[in-house]
């Protein structure tokens, strides 16, 4: 790995078609290695990982924005204690 800039290093990305580099200090780097070395994986594969994290992360927090935009109504509340209560247990 080379040194760009002082506390930076290149990672090199591989996939099918492409390879890239990226700019991160050392220290994510070797996280990135850590992370991907206990999980017996390359750091592309955690860094595919973390991302697919994050997207997952905004999708939920956008159901729950909705959510929370449009509550449920009286009836649907009133259904859902019916159906939660003992009366069916």
């Amino acid at each position: 790995m080379s040194c760009l800039h002082k506390g930076m290093t290149v990672i090199h990305t591989v996939s099918m078609s492409s390879m890239t580099t990226i700019k991160v200090e050392r220290s994510t780097r070797d996280g990135l290695r850590a992370l991907a070395s206990e999980r017996g994986v390359t750091m592309d594969a955690v860094l595919k990982e973390l991302l697919e994290a994050a997207a997952r992360e905004r999708r939920f927090a956008e159901v729950r924005r909705a959510m929370e935009a449009h509550p449920p109504d009286e009836t649907y509340l009133k259904e859902l204690r019916e159906w939660e209560s003992e009366a069916w247990s």
